[in-house]
């Protein structure tokens, strides 16, 4: 016998609210272009590549010493916008941190390295305006595209 109270359970398992999902996908895709952007440049490409390699290096597997993020670059405008990008001690793991007076969100990208290729990512804090977070983000992504035609790439 099939329980129709399971099914209504399972069909809105996945329904999520429309602004909070609208700003996970638009955050994570912010994120990932600024990764992209930044693993372009090669002087922080190999701070970030010697860094990690200095991370897993064998005598530096101590489980008692604290794990630190290595600061791979900062933004900020005249607004007090900030989005600074933090290497994880793990290959293709980043933490991209975005603060505003108005909201916070810090964004986990797991990517593999050597393609870029998307392998996980998670929205691992938020708050503040949620409304105003999908704007920020929208005119943000924008400027990005904006710069990035301009500058041919």
């Amino acid at each position: 016998m099939h329980s129709n109270i399971a099914e209504q359970a399972d069909s809105t398992a996945w329904k999520g609210e429309i602004l909070r999902d609208t700003l996970t996908y638009r955050f994570i895709d912010i994120s990932i272009t600024l990764i992209d952007l930044m693993m372009e440049n090669s002087s922080i490409s190999n701070l970030y590549f010697s860094w990690l390699e200095e991370q897993e290096r064998p005598d530096n597997q101590d489980t008692d010493r604290e794990i630190r993020p290595v600061i791979l670059t900062e933004m900020k405008n005249e607004t007090g916008s900030a989005v600074m990008i933090l290497g994880l001690p793990v290959s293709g793991q980043f933490l991209v941190i975005f603060q505003n007076k108005y909201f916070n969100a810090n964004i986990i990208i797991a990517q593999n390295i050597e393609t870029g290729e998307l392998q996980a990512s998670s929205v691992s804090e938020f708050n503040g305006d949620l409304t105003y977070a999908l704007s920020w983000g929208h005119d943000f992504i924008n400027r990005v595209d904006t710069e990035m035609i301009t500058a041919d790439i």
